[in-house]
């Protein structure tokens, strides 16, 4: 068991006045058997009008509300403390479209290529064994670039490129276990430490979920808070709106999770 607290601080800066801006959030720390919110506080700036707490498809929370005048800076911060227990982790069964690849994870010709110096590797393993097989080739393979791919950009571009974030990374992770069958998911959160947000995977193994970070190779385990999870980062983004307006924008992201 591990009990942590978190700090999660993002502002979006336009260049110019907007209006009319309706968001939702996945900031939300979820509530599951082996993760309970023990404190937790959400502060908005400007205020919302009509604001309110909801869940989506995947069992997210989300928080989504509307600013009706106008602002150059929209804040959103949440603070709290949460309690980490893998041991309670409950079994049943995945969504049926966690086996199946998605928009950002279908396979390409590309991956015959990563896949065929690991055949002989995952010859007789099982799942929870071939994905760390694809934890360790991915982390070796790809290298951290920061603005090299976008939001939009698939498993297949991310790996022909060899280089990405961690959302891609866990994208191709994704990719190669879907690929063989292992239903696996995407998850959003906050790690120990501080920085960013981060991504990392999920596979469904024996009855249960199983954290693993491929952008790290590391397990992702009780240090690891989760927000939201889904197919791939199009079911997962933080933090999406609309708004009347023009000009550039700008956010800023910073986290911090500690050990109590």
């Amino acid at each position: 068991m591990k009990r942590m607290k978190f700090y999660f601080d993002t502002v979006l800066h336009c260049t110019q006045p907007i209006n009319q801006h309706d968001f939702l959030l996945r900031c939300i720390p979820q509530e599951l058997p082996e993760q309970r919110v023990l404190e937790m506080k959400l502060d908005i700036s400007p205020h919302p009008t009509g604001g309110g707490f909801g869940m989506d498809s995947f069992g997210n929370r989300t928080y989504s509300g509307r600013i009706p005048e106008e602002h150059n800076d929209f804040r959103y911060t949440i603070s709290g403390r949460v309690e980490r227990n893998d041991k309670r982790r409950s079994p049943g069964m995945p969504l049926p479209c966690y086996r199946f690849p998605s928009v950002l994870t279908a396979w390409t010709g590309v991956f015959d290529d990563f896949l065929a110096p690991l055949a002989e590797k995952l010859e007789g393993k099982n799942s929870l064994e071939m994905a760390e097989i694809f934890r360790r080739a991915i982390f070796h393979y790809f290298v951290y670039t920061p603005g090299a791919t976008n939001v939009s950009t698939t498993a297949g571009e991310a790996l022909a490129l060899g280089k990405g974030v961690c959302q891609d990374y866990t994208h191709v992770f994704l990719t190669l276990c879907r690929h063989f069958h292992i239903p696996a998911r995407y998850v959003s959160g906050l790690p120990e430490g501080e920085g960013a947000s981060h991504a990392w995977g999920e596979i469904w193994y024996d009855g249960l979920w199983y954290g693993i970070d491929p952008t790290r190779n590391c397990d992702a385990d009780e240090s690891y808070l989760k927000l939201c999870t889904g197919r791939d980062f199009r079911d997962c983004p933080i933090e999406r709106g609309v708004f009347w307006g023009s000009g550039s924008q700008m956010q800023t992201v910073f986290m911090k999770v500690t050990s109590e």
